[in-house]
């Protein structure tokens, strides 16, 4: 079976998830890095870096799924619908 080319809109999504994580994973690093070492400063510059983060992959994934709700489908019919008076298979 021959796999299709995935679209950009998904790879950039699945890129931005990998980035998501490690910036989360970081981020909970830094904060135990500065636990052990007794930082006696505040970290909230640690949760702004991984909030914002999170905020960004959120808007970007309301678009994508926005974006994939309208390619899939057809003259305004939801695909599914359509698939039900008409055969879709082949």
């Amino acid at each position: 079976m021959k796999r299709g080319k995935t679209a950009f809109s998904k790879r950039l999504l699945v890129l931005e998830s990998l980035i998501v994580i490690y910036t989360t994973a970081e981020g909970f690093a830094l904060a135990r890095l500065a636990i052990t070492a007794n930082f006696a400063g505040s970290l909230p510059w640690i949760a702004t870096m991984v909030t914002a983060a999170w905020g960004a992959y959120g808007a970007s994934a309301a678009f994508y799924y926005n974006k994939a709700k309208a390619e899939n489908t057809s003259g305004g019919v939801v695909y599914e619908t359509l698939c039900r008076t008409q055969d879709c298979e082949g």
